[in-house]
């Protein structure tokens, strides 16, 4: 839930994505590399 405040994610997105039902679009993984100052490579598991 607080993830979602602070990311301007829906709740419900992020619950589907914790039990694997979907995948987070492009505009949501940049927005959780920004919020977790990383990269999008380092979110998709393409750099260290």
């Amino acid at each position: 839930m607080e993830l979602a405040k602070l990311t301007d994610i829906s709740q419900s997105a992020i619950a589907k994505w914790e039990l694997n039902k979907t995948e987070p679009s492009a505009s949501a993984i940049v927005k959780l590399a920004e919020f977790f100052n990383e990269t999008t490579d380092y979110l998709l598991g393409v750099s260290d």
